[in-house]
């Protein structure tokens, strides 16, 4: 069992572990899964010239496109990159970034150099950051539908926005960012979960696409804790 923790409370080696998992997976010479790979699986996932990729059902594109597995889809998202990063370092997890309370973008991952080196680039408005209201708000859904789409929308989308650059686009997931705001999002369903632990999808038997990243039953992602971690 490992422990996701809050990235302010990140060690520097840990800090420095994190990143270093990260430029390893980066470049043609790096094993796969790379880094490449995730960020190319989420192009597709929002890519609306994509069929195959519209039918993962993984974001919520307009009144007729609903992602029926946005919160499913992106914790084993962030489970295999959490599990490659493992191969660089053992010890290595994706801490989750609070944007809520830490409202200012972790400053490990802020310098301008790193950036620089991973292409990445951002156009930071604070002021689209959600709030506290918005995350409370999220206890007074009931069911599983209903839960998914509110915390799609301001609480996950706010944050995406308010990083802006690369983290608006489908391309999200080449900024490191992103990894640390969908733990956060994960956490909040995980607490969700455990405050209504009756309360499932209505899609259990789906399989989750596309393979190898995937293909795994929405079932199987339920708990985090079959999963191998807990939030701190």
């Amino acid at each position: 069992m490992i422990t996701r923790k809050n990235q302010n409370a990140l060690s520097s080696q840990e800090w420095a572990d994190l990143i270093d998992a990260i430029n390893q997976t980066h470049g043609v010479a790096a094993k796969a899964p790379a880094y490449r790979a995730f960020v190319k699986v989420h192009e597709r996932a929002m890519n609306p010239t994509d069929m195959q990729g519209m039918s993962w059902g993984v974001h919520t594109m307009g009144p007729m496109m609903r992602g029926r597995n946005f919160l499913s889809w992106h914790r084993q998202f962030v489970l295999r990159l959490e599990l490659r990063l493992q191969k660089v370092h053992p010890a290595v997890t994706i801490p989750y970034w609070d944007a809520v309370t830490d409202r200012s973008i972790p400053e490990p991952l802020d310098d301008p150099a790193l950036l620089a080196s991973w292409g990445v680039t951002r156009d930071w408005d604070a002021s689209l950051l959600p709030h506290k209201s918005d995350v409370t708000a999220l206890n007074g859904f009931a069911t599983f539908t209903a839960f998914q789409a509110a915390i799609e929308g301001a609480v996950h989308a706010g944050v995406h926005n308010a990083v802006g650059g690369d983290m608006e686009t489908g391309s999200s997931p080449s900024d490191p960012l992103f990894w640390l705001h969908h733990a956060t999002i994960d956490r909040l369903w995980a607490k969700w979960q455990k405050q209504h632990p009756s309360v499932k999808p209505p899609n259990m038997t789906e399989t989750l696409r596309p393979t190898p990243l995937f293909g795994v039953k929405v079932a199987a992602v339920q708990n985090i804790t079959k999963l191998g971690y807990k939030y701190a």
